[in-house]
């Protein structure tokens, strides 16, 4: 008889999940860069202006709504990087390496992001999420200064999350106080994992409360749930570089094609 597997073996790994966030992502740039900017060309609008192009030409109707669906889908990809940034700071030999990493793709990402979401390479309109990731990252940098229980580090940690957040706003970081919302979370129940990911859907539905989109993005637990704590195959160069090469790309198909 072969031997049982490992219930490990089972479920998805780190890097099967990293999959499905940058599908989650390439709808959603998808949607924003070809749909809304090339084929609508209605440019980077609100949802209350799509919706509006919608009501004043009813042909619009199909692919506006196509666009809408994709950046909803979109959303689902905050909690999965969120919580792979979270298990890549507990687990790496070098945070400060991990933070300049990270760093590196949100500068890279800029101008992609730009042509992107608006058609431009210069738009001073909003910064790309991964920012918002760099920010997660220093708010878990300064976590680590106040690991005990206690009533006053858990006030210093909650009045530093609250600052990520609000830098994120102020620097215009798309997606960003979220990111740092979901980072916190994942971190503060990191090692319950009974109720890691409801504790998560509840951060995602807070979310919606600045964005209707992330009522979509609970979605995203499932592939968390099936995580089986297995990093899977690791290519470090493609995974930094997927992102900026992704709006890049897509961003060109938007303007010249």
């Amino acid at each position: 008889m072969l031997p049982n597997n490992s219930s490990k073996s089972k479920g998805l790994t780190g890097n099967a999940i990293r999959t499905w966030g940058f599908l989650f992502l390439l709808l959603g740039i998808a949607g924003q860069s070809i749909i809304q900017n090339r084929i609508l060309g209605l440019g980077s609008v609100t949802t209350a202006d799509l919706l509006a192009a919608m009501e004043a030409n009813p042909n619009l109707m199909p692919m506006a709504t196509l666009a809408l669906v994709f950046q909803a889908i979109q959303t689902c990809a905050a909690p999965i990087f969120s919580f792979l940034l979270v298990e890549g700071f507990m687990h790496t030999s070098n945070r400060k390496n991990y933070l300049i990493r990270v760093l590196c793709v949100a500068l890279a990402s800029e101008l992609p992001y730009n042509l992107a979401m608006s058609g431009r390479l210069f738009d001073l309109s909003s910064r790309n999420p991964v920012f918002g990731l760099v920010l997660g990252m220093i708010t878990l940098m300064f976590y680590t200064r106040y690991q005990d229980p206690t009533m006053g580090h858990r006030l210093i940690k909650f009045a530093i999350t609250v600052a990520g957040m609000v830098w994120c706003t102020m620097l215009g970081i798309s997606d960003g106080g979220c990111l740092v919302l979901l980072i916190a979370t994942f971190w503060g129940f990191r090692f319950k994992h009974s109720v890691r990911n409801m504790a998560a859907m509840g951060a995602t539905c807070l979310c919606s409360l600045s964005s209707i989109y992330y009522l979509a993005a609970p979605m995203a637990v499932l592939p968390l749930y099936l995580y089986n704590d297995e990093p899977g195959p690791q290519n470090q160069k493609f995974n930094y570089a997927a992102y900026p090469a992704a709006l890049l790309a897509l961003g060109l198909i938007a303007k010249f094609f």
